[in-house]
């Protein structure tokens, strides 16, 4: 529900964040969204994997994040 400021937020509310909306953590040239900053950021899968949380390949959000609980072993 808008609650995490990514750049495609803030973009759509008008914020003066520069002219790249692009994710800052991993460098691609993808616009920084909840989903990629979740699912798709390297940055994001790399903390992920240390924690030992596995994302399904594709669903919604609320489905990703039930298979991600049940699947996680601690």
């Amino acid at each position: 529900v808008d609650r995490l400021n990514t750049r495609n937020m803030l973009k759509r509310r008008h914020y003066n964040i520069g002219s790249t909306f692009d994710c800052l953590l991993c460098g691609t040239h993808t616009e920084e969204t909840v989903e990629h900053l979740f699912s798709h950021c390297s940055f994001s899968k790399e903390c992920w994997q240390a924690l030992g949380i596995h994302w399904a390949p594709s669903g919604g959000r609320l489905d990703l994040l039930q298979s991600a609980r049940a699947a996680w072993s601690r």
